[in-house]
């Protein structure tokens, strides 16, 4: 096999060619998505990045590593499991993975029937995609999340939802919303992006609360140019 030299070695010194080196292998952006919003362990990994195989998600997390995109830690007590979690370095990512997801939707190669999105891409969907508006009274949600189309039984992740003068989401509970949404991942993604309805995904408390979220979220694809073969 040949070996890959860099642009660099080849006497390119463009910093975004650099870039690209670092981010444009197939699997390097679903590792880094899946890491954003908290730490997570191989398995999670090995779940939520569809059709990577144990002994390519370990070479691509190694080669992270390396790069000083991702650390290895441990959870604290009780967990005290071992983790992978992206650095301060790669965290600056987030906007321009935020900008890059608004400039593909206008793609007219992009063919997404029959795909769906993990927990955390959904979330992170939902903050590229929020319009700037100020939520007035502010909006307090605790999404939790799974994907079934993996597993059925599959361990619902836990998101704190707050909208006030901006959107934010962190991963964990909200023990002071006032409204949760539950379900599959995609499904929620249909229900903002789609308006297939509340009435798929399971919804305990303030119901108006809920809807006033997703009435945020209408046309916001249309809005963004998004490609309509």
């Amino acid at each position: 096999m040949p070996i890959k030299r860099s642009y660099a070695a080849q006497g390119d010194a463009c910093a975004t060619s650099h870039a690209m080196e670092l981010l444009g292998d197939r699997w390097t952006y679903p590792v880094l998505r899946e890491l954003m919003l908290a730490p997570k362990r191989f398995a999670e990994l090995e779940a939520a990045v569809r059709g990577i195989t144990p002994a390519v998600l370990t070479a691509r997390l190694r080669q992270l590593e390396t790069s000083g995109l991702i650390r290895r830690t441990t959870l604290p007590a009780p967990a005290r499991v071992s983790v992978y979690a992206v650095t301060e370095w790669a965290a600056e990512l987030r906007p321009v993975f935020e900008s890059l997801a608004r400039w593909a939707l206008r793609s007219p190669v992009r063919d997404v029937d029959g795909c769906g999105l993990t927990p955390d891409a959904i979330v992170q969907s939902m903050l590229t995609m929020a319009r700037p508006l100020t939520m007035d009274p502010p909006l307090t949600v605790e999404l939790r999340l799974a994907d079934l189309r993996v597993d059925p039984t599959a361990e619902r992740y836990r998101y704190r939802l707050h909208w006030g003068e901006r959107l934010s989401i962190a991963r964990g509970e909200a023990p002071e919303a006032v409204v949760t949404i539950a379900g599959d991942s995609s499904t929620w993604a249909n229900v903002l992006y789609q308006d297939s309805g509340l009435d798929s995904m399971e919804v305990a408390g303030d119901t108006a609360v809920a809807q006033r979220l997703v009435d945020a979220y209408a046309g916001v694809l249309e809005d963004a140019g998004a490609f309509a073969p």
